[in-house]
């Protein structure tokens, strides 16, 4: 049997079909679809849920760096972030100057 064929007959079968549906039950759909909020379904707030996600990603990122920070140089202070807090002033300098 060709797809063809196969085509022909489902064709033959669904056209034969004739559903039978409750009294009201076009206008029940009807109000159903009409009484639904689809306001939550925009572009507007998947790009807001996107942007909560990945702002809170980065929130937890910069927690975790400060943790890391912390816990290696034992301080927040701005020296800790820029490795320099075990520097004499006079190393902190020429390292500042090589970069």
């Amino acid at each position: 049997m060709s797809k063809l064929d196969i085509t022909n007959n489902l064709n033959n079968i669904l056209s034969d079909y004739n559903p039978s549906y409750s009294q009201g039950f076009v206008a029940r759909v009807m109000q159903n679809i009409n009484s639904e909020d689809l306001t939550h379904v925009t572009k507007d707030n998947e790009f807001y849920n996107i942007f909560k996600w990945i702002a809170i990603s980065g929130v937890a990122a910069i927690i975790v760096l400060l943790f890391a920070i912390y816990f290696t140089e034992g301080s927040l202070s701005p020296d800790a972030f820029y490795g320099l807090l075990h520097y004499t002033p006079d190393e902190t300098i020429i390292a500042s100057l090589n970069y």
